[in-house]
């Protein structure tokens, strides 16, 4: 008989991947519960769940802590197409969280919840989880943001992991806005990104040569009990075969709409440039090992400096401001941006020479204001103000 925390063992899924005719994209927005009176996390899914259930409101789900909620897209052709999908139904689901007595919030972290006062979402692989990771269940109380691209190919979906690995950093600068943890100040752009350092199999990928070669390793973990299926691989990029898409998972929550699909519209693009190029060079999607090895310590300086860090570029050590590195990216995906429809979105990561990130702003304010409310005020209403435009043009 398998020890308690040893589920039941079966088959490895289909390692067969789905290839996508085009490069789709979706995501998934993990929101945040609030009580209304104290702003406060509060277990409010169960309800809200089955509040979404009665209403027909597909698109919504659970996450692993009560305080949390997903929201999905399905399949777009583009973030305008996402966009559309998108709002109404975080516009309905407000409703009923505020018929409920609760808000939503979006960010990283929540700025002074204390994560072992959490509830565990009644569902079997979440207790398994929390059985696995004991005291460590309560550390991965945070927010992401999670982006599918469609791609061609198992081994073109490695790939473009080998090429766009370098780019991580730079998308986990622009949505840190998780500087605080537990009421303290934790000095960090992203306290998230460190945090889901905790999880198993979290963090910055493996790197492998071909799609036989992450197989041999899904296939190896499986056999040690490791992992029951790749989603229980929680790199901040991989390969979702059944879907025929990458996942970026390297984000915070960001603090606006705009931002949100500004991300997308970036990891959309990057994902077309870089299947246009192994398209071209096949021999490339081997990719360069090295990238992996310095993507680990830029990851580490995104972190804790956002973009004010200086990132490694080079394996003989060159150093560039990761907010120019950046600006230089950005300027190189303008015309695929524009083909795919994206560039309207992705302009206002261009638009000034130097944005305030997420956690910069919500340091500004309590720093202004001495007050947690102000923090919790901007990161529920902000995002809704956008919707309510939205609704009007």
């Amino acid at each position: 008989m398998p020890a308690r925390h040893e589920p039941a063992h079966g088959p490895l899924e289909d390692l067969d991947f789905h290839p996508s005719a085009e490069n789709t994209i979706g995501i998934e927005l993990e929101l945040q519960i609030l009580d209304r009176e104290g702003g406060d996390l509060v277990p409010g899914a169960v309800r809200l769940l089955a509040a979404c259930r009665e209403e027909g409101l597909e698109g919504v789900s659970a996450e692993f802590m009560q305080s949390q909620l997903e929201i999905k897209t399905g399949v777009c052709r583009n973030v305008a197409d996402l966009r559309q999908a998108l709002f109404p139904v975080l516009r309905r689901v407000r409703i009923l969280a505020n018929s409920l007595g609760y808000d939503l919030a979006l960010g990283g972290t929540h700025p002074f919840n204390r994560s072992a006062n959490s509830a565990i979402f009644p569902a079997e692989r979440y207790h398994r989880i929390h059985d696995k990771m004991a005291w460590m269940t309560y550390q991965g109380l945070v927010f992401g943001l999670h982006v599918h691209v469609g791609v061609a190919g198992g081994d073109m979906a490695i790939g473009v992991m080998n090429t766009l690995v370098q780019y991580l950093p730079h998308l986990l600068a622009l949505s840190a806005s998780s500087p605080f943890w537990g009421g303290v100040d934790t000095g960090l752009a992203s306290a998230r990104s460190a945090l889901f350092r905790l999880v198993p199999h979290g963090g910055m990928p493996h790197y492998f040569a071909n799609w036989k070669d992450f197989c041999t390793y899904c296939r190896v973990m499986h056999d040690c009990r490791a992992i029951e299926a790749t989603k229980d691989i929680h790199w901040d990029i991989r390969p979702r075969p059944r879907i025929g898409t990458i996942e970026f998972r390297i984000c915070d929550m960001p603090l606006t709409l705009e931002r949100i699909l500004a991300l997308t519209a970036l990891m959309h693009t990057l994902t077309v440039a870089s299947q246009r190029l192994l398209e071209e060079r096949p021999r490339a999607r081997r990719g360069d090992r090295r990238h992996y090895w310095i993507a680990v310590e830029n990851k580490w300086l995104a972190t804790r400096y956002g973009l004010d860090a200086k990132c490694i570029r080079t394996p003989g050590g060159k150093r560039r401001g990761l907010a120019e590195d950046l600006a230089r990216l950005l300027e190189k995906m303008v015309p695929i941006a524009h083909e795919t429809g994206d560039a309207d979105f992705m302009a206002s990561l261009r638009s000034q020479e130097r944005m305030e990130t997420g956690s910069e702003r919500l340091r500004r304010l309590y720093r202004e204001t001495g007050d947690w409310r102000a923090l919790i005020d901007d990161m529920k209403n902000r995002w809704v103000r956008e919707l309510e435009e939205g609704e009007k043009s």
